[in-house]
């Protein structure tokens, strides 16, 4: 019973830290302009804010030599757990290369008590880093669809801690498991301008290649609405899969869900 209680406060903790999303910028021309683009003689800049309402599936085995279980989480699970975020993102272009960072914190800390006199309870903290670099290259551009196509890299670190407080055994257990990778990854990213000031961003990308997870790739997808000439509200959808296993330690999961953001840029 302690096994299957540690597992499912541990996933609440990790599917925390799936609350964000890549910048989703796309440089299309400006609303209501159906003119051709022209060459940017100098960089411009863009920041987004977004939140990300993912839920969870996969297997996962975080805290060794405890087995792999089956997670299956749901957004409003991870509301009541979670202590904090911090996520954002910047896109530098100039002419046809772009430049992007995006970054994200979480910490969840679950807990409650557990059957038996011989231990009282158990606190399960997590804490989730993801650090996404890459560059692209405008393969095409028209009055209607751009196309970005590049590579870059995604690091990641998961760090753990597990509290099993003392009953009738008088006894405490510790454990703190932490684990760091980076995959390398290459994609793509569509644009696509329809009437007004309306246009869809499509963009994926794949990576990992046993470098550092076995393998990773995202997809999504926005509807977007320029609300003027520096600031575009989205909405859509995203998925994030990851299969990364290293000494009993294993994270094979998905995770999807609707996503909003607001890109500003300058």
């Amino acid at each position: 019973m302690i096994q299957g209680e540690t597992v499912r406060y541990f996933a609440i903790g990790l599917m925390a830290a799936a609350l964000h999303t890549p910048a989703w910028a796309s440089d299309l021309p400006r609303p209501g302009s159906p003119r051709a683009p022209v060459v940017i003689s100098g960089p411009s800049f863009s920041i987004t804010s977004y939140i990300w309402a993912t839920a969870i599936d996969g297997k996962s085995a975080t805290f060794p030599p405890l087995p792999a279980a089956d997670i299956s989480l749901r957004f409003r699970d991870v509301l009541k757990e979670l202590n904090g975020a911090i996520m954002g993102s910047a896109e530098m272009r100039v002419d046809r290369w772009s430049f992007l960072v995006d970054g994200q914190f979480s910490q969840v800390t679950s807990g409650g008590s557990l059957p038996g006199p011989f231990f009282s309870s158990l606190k399960v903290r997590s804490q989730s880093t993801t650090i996404h670099g890459s560059a692209f290259y405008r393969v095409y551009e028209n009055a209607v669809i751009s196309l970005d196509a590049g590579s870059g890299v995604r690091f990641w670190n998961l760090n753990n801690r597990l509290q099993i407080l003392p009953g009738l055994a008088n006894l405490r257990i510790d454990h703190r498991v932490s684990q760091t990778w980076v995959d390398p990854i290459v994609g793509a990213r569509l644009g696509i301008k329809l009437s007004g000031p309306w246009s869809l961003t499509l963009a994926g990308d794949a990576g990992g290649f046993g470098v550092g997870s076995r393998l990773t790739w995202q997809a999504l997808g926005s509807v977007n609405y320029a609300w003027n000439d520096h600031l575009t509200l989205k909405a859509g959808y995203r998925a994030l899969h990851v299969d990364f296993r290293r000494r009993g330690f294993s994270y094979d999961v998905t995770q999807h869900g609707p996503a909003v953001a607001a890109t500003y840029r300058f």
